[in-house]
């Protein structure tokens, strides 16, 4: 589906019913990625999953794009689907932008589910290995990104998305998710690069965040920091839950990562 909020069309898909829950990919991804998420979380709950600025079918005008825009483009779509007070999962990217959401429109979120936050935690200081990666990582997308070529994007952020155990045992989920960043037009991945960068140089207070959070990571993760992750639960009071994946836990780990996510939506609605 397709809703026209001022100069942008989202695509969205609207399922189930009971509490709210946003669902926010990651960086050239797109709600396709959560084909083992929405099935079982609208069981329980009413999930809203929408492809976010620069990203699948989602048409916005091209230019310059920021975390606040993105923060204000969810907003403005929850007050358009009449949607209140949701909890509000992000993974990746868009566990940074779930993060900005909930920092700008305190009283919209019921709570907060970051996944696999990684690059877009905060530029710690990186153990020597962990940083040579990180930075390499970083540089081959932008350089990516600047030719437009999206298989090669696939083909770099797949290999680091999914444990090198997991893509060989399972090459058909791995083909799938290569397959839907596929689907994405590149033309607005060096703006959104861009803008992941600009708040990895100026992190947020995470002691203002005011609502129950939960944090998920990878146990194979190549992008984990402890140090963020550390910080990051201690700072906004969050609980943390490590899964047997790399960094697309949602997809490497489906049942355990959907076992946390409902039950975290679960302890929010009820209460402590």
């Amino acid at each position: 589906m397709h809703i026209d909020i001022g100069e942008i069309s989202f695509h969205y898909q609207l399922a189930g019913q009971g509490p709210g829950l946003v669902l926010i990919h990651g960086f050239s991804d797109n709600l396709g990625m959560w084909y083992e998420q929405i099935p079982e979380f609208s069981k329980r709950c009413q999930v809203l999953a929408y492809d976010f600025r620069g990203h699948g079918r989602t048409r916005s005008p091209e230019g310059r794009i920021s975390m606040d825009m993105h923060a204000d483009d969810l907003a403005a779509l929850l007050e358009a689907l009449g949607m209140e007070r949701p909890v509000v999962a992000g993974y990746s990217m868009g566990g940074r932008i779930a993060l900005e959401f909930a920092l700008k429109h305190p009283r919209a979120v019921a709570g907060l589910v970051m996944a696999n936050m990684g690059v877009a935690g905060r530029n710690y200081q990186m153990s020597g290995q962990q940083a040579e990666l990180t930075g390499r990582h970083i540089k081959m997308v932008l350089r990516l990104c600047e030719t437009g070529d999206v298989a090669a994007i696939a083909e770099e952020l797949v290999s680091k998305s999914l444990s090198r155990e997991f893509q060989v045992d399972r090459p058909d989920v791995s083909r799938r998710y290569r397959d839907l960043k596929m689907e994405n037009d590149p033309k607005h991945y060096t703006a959104v690069m861009e803008a992941m960068l600009e708040t990895m140089a100026s992190p947020p207070d995470l002691s203002r965040v005011a609502c129950p959070v939960l944090l998920i990571a990878g146990e194979y993760d190549p992008f984990m920091n402890p140090e963020i992750l550390d910080e990051m639960e201690r700072k906004m009071a969050a609980e943390l839950k490590i899964l047997p994946s790399g960094h697309a836990s949602a997809i490497e780990a489906p049942e355990a990562f959907n076992r946390a996510v409902l039950d975290f939506v679960e302890r929010v609605q009820n209460g402590p």
